[in-house]
């Protein structure tokens, strides 16, 4: 065999995806565009016969264990890989609100559509590694872990978890709960496209990042209480007006 010249960098070893989901396509995706090496495995795929049905073979040569599964079916997915025989691998998983005893917890601050996105796009998405007392330095891990992923990276405590998490779900999540209704309600109610609507959302997003203090617009801003009133008669006997009423709580103009 012949000698590795000197300053030659080792090859990588495969990262190993669990799960076939949105985050893991996203992840696989941007990671291939890094030319990073990676194999699959998941519990549907090898039902299917896509993918070799032993976790051992399929993720053969892999020393870092990627769980892109939900929240709820980490651990029991990590025992069956570890029961499997897969126990001497660092486990990684991406729950932004969960801290899980025996792996690593790294959350991507971003929103994981049907589509893929552009490649670049992915390396400015932020990371928050979870700090706990046995890894207080949790940036070092991640870096430890991903040495070639160039994304920003920000340390989390355990007991922040929860209420960083659910403060991404009301800012992203919920907020499309809200642009769904209204892009519906325009299109049946009011007969617009929603293609004529996309400067709106897109304006608020851009106010927000720049002013978020001065962002709030319209009448729960100017204190037309009236106007607010009349918002609630309309919404009354839809979720909605529950929703309107929290927010405008917390926008603290009460009515």
């Amino acid at each position: 065999m012949g000698q590795v010249p000197a300053g030659t960098p080792a090859p990588l070893a495969p990262y190993g995806f669990v799960g076939d989901g949105r985050l893991s396509r996203h992840w696989r995706h941007y990671f291939s565009h890094l030319g990073l090496p990676w194999q699959l495995w998941s519990r549907r795929l090898a039902q299917e016969g896509r993918v070799d049905a032993d976790p051992v073979r399929a993720l053969a040569g892999c020393a870092v264990l990627l769980l892109a599964v939900s929240d709820d079916a980490i651990e029991a997915v990590m025992r069956h890989l570890v029961g499997a025989g897969l126990g001497g691998r660092s486990f990684v998983h991406f729950s932004g609100g969960r801290s899980i005893a025996g792996a690593f917890g790294a959350h991507p601050l971003m929103s994981f559509a049907d589509g893929l996105y552009q490649p670049a796009f992915y390396r400015d998405i932020p990371i928050f590694a979870e700090a706990t007392a046995p890894r207080p330095d949790a940036v070092a891990r991640f870096r430890e872990l991903f040495p070639a992923l160039p994304n920003p990276c920000f340390p989390i405590r355990a007991a922040d978890k929860a209420h960083y998490h659910a403060l991404c779900s009301l800012a992203g999540g919920m907020t499309a709960v809200l642009w769904k209704e209204f892009f519906e309600a325009m299109a049946a109610r009011h007969g617009v496209p929603r293609a004529a609507l996309a400067a709106f959302p897109r304006r608020i997003v851009e106010n927000v990042i720049r002013a978020p203090d001065t962002a709030l617009t319209g009448p729960v801003a100017r204190g037309d209480h009236g106007t607010v009133r009349a918002h609630l008669a309309a919404l009354e006997g839809t979720p909605l007006a529950a929703v309107y009423r929290s927010l405008v709580t917390a926008a603290g103009r009460p009515t």
